[in-house]
């Protein structure tokens, strides 16, 4: 009994592993990827083990959950669906728990199977992103004699007075996105805001120009659909051809009148292959992915790390940080944009949501990529200084090399040349412990800054590069920009300065005003 519970978990965690790589479009004949298999035998050879120790009463139990879990881990059960199937998987154990085990196994064998087959058959190629635009626009209505657009939403990219609000340390982050941003010809707006401090609430918010009803459902979930947005319809009756490349989280595709629309992968593990990553580093983040595919696995092993970390009095990441490749998918995405700008035409709008320079903060002072024990994530454990250091690398890796390459490429083109370029944030850098909650007490002046302040800068060719004073929430810039009928930068007339609480759901509950952020010295 003993071999035959090792044969179906060994199986079954292989077949697993083999399901996580065919999804990212991982190579599996690496020697990570062969690490992270010989971890999963042992650790079936220690389930093994247990099953043992609980032979003859209660090993029926273990059988059910050992099945329940490894579905869990291919196919992602809703929370009711899998306590549900453990039970009725470990009463049919007790009925005949051999015969169970067998039909397990052959049933693991064969995804395993099927999995091994598609690893090998897509190793040569992998079909092109499709098309996931369900409002197509007509081709009769494009005018290709309209200017370009390209609007880069770089995620939690912290305003300039952010960056300079007092109880941070971006050092001279700001003083060097100014002078960058002058040198490359932009209009900057040093105190804009978003009224949000999540991307599910904030995007809504500024691409409806403040209109779109808030939420009343939860909002704490890993995906949702956009509605529709007054800002793609706007630019749709102008004449524009829009396309939009997005994470999966927000899914601007179904409600929004395009020509081209894809959501990527945001935590995409094929960005390792090329990382420059240590073998047992890739194999960890590997390791670690597989883990948070099952619900079960992850609330446990997330519980029993923080309890070690509290009891060792450590600031190592948390494990649920640590699946995490948000920030080295927007790098890899970035450079793809820019090569992907020598095609621009006139009549066209590109939006394009990176997650950079979210977290985790991945790079050095030199922009090379430091070993994953040593990134940093926005809500700790790393110290709040750290933090913002960090942050600071990453903003000015992304601006200095990936941000001027993008730039380059536009110049190279009639269409770039005449492109006019928006750059901006969701909302702030978010490095604090936890997002204050409506209700509670409100933000300290420094959560204010790292919340909600949110970057805004235009390039419109013909319009001076300069720093434009005046306090905009993001609503209202992009609400000014299509004002002008997406031919100026935005000078729109400012309202009340408010934001939004949520509840524990990131449901928008309670509005307050949002006071000045207090800097660390007058700027001259």
């Amino acid at each position: 009994m003993t071999l035959l519970v090792f044969a179906v978990v060994a199986v079954g965690l292989l077949a697993d592993l083999a399901n996580l790589l065919n999804f990212q479009h991982y190579p599996a004949l690496r020697a990570e990827v062969v690490m992270v298999a010989a971890a999963l035998i042992l650790a079936a050879a220690a389930m093994a083990g247990l099953h043992r120790l609980a032979q003859p009463r209660l090993a029926f139990a273990f059988t059910g959950l050992y099945v329940a879990l490894l579905i869990d881990l291919g196919s992602t059960l809703n929370n009711l669906v899998f306590p549900i199937s453990a039970a009725v998987i470990a009463a049919l154990a007790w009925w005949n728990e051999r015969a169970v085990l067998k039909l397990s196994l052959a049933a693991f064998l064969s995804v395993l199977a099927f999995q091994a087959f598609d690893l090998i058959a897509g190793a040569e190629s992998h079909a092109a992103p499709r098309n996931e635009a369900k409002m197509l626009q007509p081709e009769a209505k494009a005018n290709p004699k309209l200017r370009p657009i390209v609007h880069l939403m770089l995620d939690s990219y912290i305003g300039l007075e952010g960056m300079s609000a007092a109880d941070t340390n971006f050092g001279t982050l700001r003083q060097e996105q100014e002078r960058f941003y002058l040198d490359h010809g932009f209009q900057f707006y040093p105190q804009a805001y978003s009224r949000h401090p999540k991307t599910i609430n904030a995007l809504p918010e500024f691409l409806s120009y403040g209109r779109a009803a808030h939420a009343t459902e939860p909002r704490n979930v890993q995906s949702t659909v956009a509605p529709p947005l007054a800002y793609f319809r706007d630019l749709d009756r102008t004449g524009y051809r829009i396309s939009a490349l997005t994470p999966s989280f927000v899914d601007l595709c179904p409600n929004q009148p395009m020509t081209l629309c894809r959501n990527y992968n945001r935590s995409d593990l094929s960005a390792l292959v090329t990382s420059g990553l240590s073998v047992p580093d890739r194999a960890r983040i590997i390791g670690f992915t597989l883990l948070e595919l099952s619900q079960f696995t992850a609330l446990l092993g997330g519980t029993a790390d923080l309890k070690l970390a509290e009891l060792r009095g450590s600031h190592e990441r948390h494990l649920y940080n640590r699946a995490k490749l948000y920030s080295m998918t927007g790098l890899r995405q970035l450079d793809a944009v820019s090569a992907d700008l020598s095609t621009l035409q006139f009549g066209e709008m590109r939006f394009v949501h990176l997650l950079l320079p979210h977290d985790p903060y991945v790079l050095d002072e030199h922009c090379r990529l430091l070993p994953e024990a040593l990134w940093i994530d926005e809500h700790g454990p790393a110290p709040l200084h750290e933090r913002d250091a960090a942050f600071a690398r990453q903003a000015r890796c992304m601006t200095n090399q990936g941000l001027s390459r993008l730039l380059d490429q536009l110049e190279r083109t009639e269409a770039g040349r005449a492109a006019i370029v928006i750059v901006q944030g969701d909302h702030g850098s978010r490095a604090i412990d936890a997002i204050p909650a409506a209700g509670g007490a409100l933000p300290s002046p420094r959560e204010m800054a790292v919340l909600h302040s949110a970057f805004f800068a235009i390039r419109v060719p013909g319009e001076a590069a300069s720093e434009v004073p005046g306090r905009f929430a993001l609503d209202e810039l992009i609400g000014g920009f299509a004002a002008s009928g997406f031919t100026a930068a935005p000078h729109p007339v400012a309202g009340p300065a408010e934001v939004w609480l949520m509840d524990p759901n990131w449901i928008p509950t309670q509005r307050i005003a949002l006071p000045p952020f207090t800097q660390k010295f007058p700027k001259n």
